[in-house]
C-alpha cells in the first residue's frame, strides 16, 4: 500500500530543496521529522509539512501507525521559472536584468515496512 503527499509550485529552489531531501532520504518517516525540525535550513519547514501530510494521511485514510511505514520514493522536481521584481535600475548583466524565480514540485510516497518474522 503507498501513501502519498504531493506539494506543487513549492516556492523555492529545487537544489536547495535536494540538499535537505538527501539527508532524510534512508530514515524511517517518524526519524525524518524529528531531524528535519532541528534543521536551520528553510527548506527544511517545505519539507517537514510534505511529511506531516503523508502522515497524516496514513493514520485517517488507511488507518495505519507511523511507526510501520518507510519512504519508497522522494523526490524534488522542477517546477516553472517565473520573473522576480527588482524595483531599481537592471544594468546590462543577469539577462537584461531579469532574474528568475524558482519554484519546485516535491513528491513523497511511503509503504508499509515489511514485517521480519524472528524464529
Amino acid at each position: 500500500m503507498t501513501i502519498i503527499a504531493r506539494a506543487s509550485f513549492v516556492m523555492g529552489s529545487p537544489r536547495k530543496l535536494r540538499l535537505v531531501a538527501n539527508a532524510v532520504r534512508k530514515l524511517s518517516p517518524k526519524t525524518a521529522i524529528d531531524q528535519l525540525k532541528m534543521l536551520p535550513k528553510r527548506a527544511a519547514g517545505t519539507l517537514l509539512a510534505v511529511f506531516e501530510q503523508a502522515m497524516g494521511n496514513a493514520k485517517n485514510n488507511f488507518k495505519l501507525s507511523p511507526e510501520g511505514l518507510k519512504i519508497k520514493s522522494l523526490q524534488i522536481n522542477d517546477g516553472p521559472r517565473g520573473p522576480k521584481r527588482m524595483d531599481r535600475s537592471h544594468g546590462a548583466r543577469f539577462d537584461r536584468g531579469i532574474k528568475r524565480r524558482k519554484f519546485a514540485h516535491i513528491s513523497l510516497e511511503l509503504e508499509e515496512a515489511e514485517k521480519t518474522h524472528g524464529k
